[in-house]
């Protein structure tokens, strides 16, 4: 069931221009049903694709002209006739359709053609299940261990045993046993057995379900042949079966070929017409298979015949087709060689998957090298912002515990980067090649922390995994793991936790083994714990446990020297984001200097990324900062009366204090001019102005 590109596409014949504008282009996606265009330069060359929502937002930004807008490059030109299956693993955003005269004639993206593709696969299982619901044959399937997993209704019919009632059941307690445990224990399939219970007689074959060497199953197809030897005799219960083995060889996708022992075709299947050059209303019957089917050689009959056992062929046709060619011998009672049996396999797509696998397995390998090779970049670069004295003192303290295996306890409100201190710690550490495994204890109800703590075991509770689950310990093995927001930890699991930290052993949800690791432990809160302690809200033992080491992350209004860095370093990290060069005004400076920012470091940068989202040209301006106004107000009331001084004095001191940053971080008048967006010479008076 192969569908073609140009079964599915929306053709359209519009084009985009660079130079043209916004609003008629969208009317275009408006007019039509599609959800993105081509765009061609005015050279008319193919420039990359345009998406309706790229539109909507160029316009919302003010945007006029289809040049200012960002192409989405990643398509491919594909024509009409291509199949879907063979485009889909192109992994392409965008395919650009054109047809037999090289003119694009539609587009489409990899999201439809995925939906399409999911859609064939569904109506294939459907017909699958049309025909194992609707067979008149009974259908049995067992799974290794003896238990029916599949029962059609013939089987019903025949049995006389309901399809609920046998399903999940053993075999022998549904059925007398029938022959299939036995296929089971040798792997070995039964074709053509007959058998009798009561009355009735029955004819099955019995096949293994065979994966990775295994036995995993077996099927067995049996039919009730009673009435028809009763009536027809055996005589007619071969005429049955060959109309069965008739129907299989038919519905066979590899080619079959029944020739005598001189190679003289008796019988194949249309299947066998995809491996020789013939048209399927050919009459095959009585033609030598040497001479039909170049890749067989009269010699491979001279070599069957001579041993009158199986042979192999691995042949590779003109089409650069991979084929296997199995010859089997049937004897008869002489020994003689009655006919032959010719099984011809493609195999050319498993070989192409094989190599995928081989070419996947390198691709895995290098991503391993890259990404050890990004963890020694990322360890080298690790580093909080510290210019403050305080920080200094705090990233100093992290990185001489890194060495040790101590367990660390970070204290520090919402936002302060309590989890970026914990990676230093990691990442500085001889722990440093294991897992880091973090988990937020506030954040999981406590119904689910036990499991995914500790992991569980099969069964251990309604929902549980078949093969059970390791928790978060077992990953962190010769690793660290971060307890997030320990303070939320409910007592129930305090417990458990202080016997994973006095023992170093955890055990499983619903199990009884004692599962040893070997895990550093970092754990974080913005709570008092102390306070906890006192009010029994937190284990007394298990605090003294964690808080062998306290590292306290200050707040951002405790270290306004990291301040100005900071907002540099959010704004680069943005510029480079949108390949822009976006500046902060340097009266929008005081906003940020005098704010609080109650949410820290996270509050800081949420701010930094919407000022420079909705700022309009060049500079981040004070109105950009607006949504700032209103909490500073209230914070400004806030302020002792100590702290209040006359209007001008307080302008001096603020601006030498965002002067005398601007010249430590760049280090001369020139570059501190430039990022206050003042002129060299006001740099310079007013520093003259300070000494005096």
């Amino acid at each position: 069931m192969n569908m073609l590109i140009k079964d599915m596409i929306m053709k359209t014949s519009i084009r985009v221009k660079e130079n043209q504008y916004l609003k008629e282009v969208l009317t275009y996606f408006e007019q039509t049903n599609v959800d993105s265009l081509p765009v061609f330069n005015i050279c008319n060359q193919l420039m990359g694709i345009l998406t309706k929502d790229t539109v909507m937002i160029g316009i919302q930004n003010h945007e006029n002209v289809v040049s200012n807008l960002h192409l989405d490059q990643d398509y491919m030109i594909v024509s009409e006739n291509d199949h879907i299956q063979d485009i889909i693993k192109k992994q392409k955003k965008f395919y650009l359709v054109q047809n037999k005269y090289k003119s694009i004639i539609g587009i489409i993206s990899h999201n439809d053609l995925t939906y399409m593709h999911i859609s064939i696969l569904e109506r294939r299982l459907k017909e699958l299940e049309a025909v194992f619901e609707h067979a008149h044959n009974g259908i049995v399937a067992i799974d290794k261990n003896g238990i029916i997993t599949s029962f059609n209704p013939a089987t019903e019919k025949i049995s006389g045993v309901n399809r609920e009632g046998a399903l999940g059941r053993f075999l022998n307690d549904v059925f007398i046993p029938s022959g299939m445990l036995e296929v089971l224990r040798t792997g070995e399939p039964q074709y053509g057995t007959k058998y009798q219970v009561g009355n009735r007689k029955y004819i099955s074959n019995r096949t293994p379900i065979i994966e990775n060497d295994e036995v995993t199953g077996v099927v067995a197809v049996f039919q009730d042949i009673s009435e028809i030897e009763k009536i027809s005799g055996e005589l007619q219960s071969v005429r049955e079966l060959n109309q069965q083995l008739e129907a299989i060889i038919a519905a066979s996708y590899d080619g079959i070929v029944i020739a005598d022992s001189t190679g003289r075709i008796i019988r194949y299947n249309q299947a066998f017409f995809t491996f020789i050059q013939g048209d399927t209303n050919d009459n095959l019957n009585g033609k030598f298979i040497f001479e039909v089917f170049p890749s067989f050689k009269i010699e491979n009959i001279k070599q069957m015949l001579e041993g009158k056992q199986s042979i192999a062929l691995l042949k590779k046709t003109e089409a650069n087709a991979t084929l296997i060619i199995t010859v089997n011998p049937v004897l008869n009672k002489n020994e003689h060689i009655d006919f032959v049996v010719i099984n011809i396999q493609n195999i050319t797509k498993f070989i192409r998957l094989q190599e995928e696998v081989e070419n996947n397995r390198r691709l895995t390998e290098r991503y391993k090298e890259e990404l050890e090779q990004y963890r020694v970049e990322l360890k080298s670069r690790a580093n909080f912002i510290a210019d403050s004295p305080i920080m200094k003192k705090v990233v100093h303290i992290a990185r001489k515990v890194s060495a040790f295996d101590s367990t660390v306890m970070i204290f520090g409100e919402s936002g302060t980067g309590k989890e970026e201190l914990a990676r230093i710690i990691q990442l500085n550490s001889v722990r440093s090649e294991g897992p880091f495994i973090t988990i937020n204890c506030g954040a999981i109800p406590e119904a689910l922390l036990e499991s995914e703590l500790f992991g569980y075991e099969a069964g251990a509770f309604t929902g549980a995994g078949k093969s059970g689950k390791p928790g978060m310990f077992e990953l962190a093995h010769n690793g660290i793991i971060f307890l997030d927001e320990i303070g939320e930890c409910p007592l129930s699991i305090q417990i458990k936790l202080l016997r994973v930290i006095q023992e170093k052993v955890v055990t499983r949800l619903g199990g009884t083994k004692s599962i040893k690791i070997d895990v550093r432990i970092l754990a974080a809160t913005h709570r008092h714990l102390e306070e906890q302690v006192k009010k029994g809200e937190f284990r007394e033992d298990l605090f003294f446990r964690l808080n062998v080491i306290p590292i306290t992350l200050p707040p951002l209004r405790e270290r306004t020297e990291d301040l100005l860095p900071l907002i540099e370093m959010y704004l680069n990290e943005l510029n480079q984001t949108y390949g822009m060069s976006k500046r902060i005004a340097s009266d929008a400076f005081e906003i940020l200097f005098r704010y609080k920012w109650p949410g820290n470091i996270r509050e800081l940068r949420n701010a930094i990324e919407r000022s420079f989202v909705l700022s309009e040209g060049e500079y981040i301006n004070v109105k950009d900062f607006s949504f700032l106004q209103s909490q500073m107000l209230e914070q400004d009331m806030e302020i002792d009366d100590e702290e209040i001084l006359p209007l001008k004095e307080a302008v001096m001191n603020f601006e030498n204090k965002l002067i005398n940053r601007a010249l430590k971080k760049y280090g001369s008048t020139y570059k501190a001019a430039n990022i206050l967006n003042v002129d060299q010479s006001t740099i310079v008076r007013k520093l003259q102005k300070m000494k005096t």
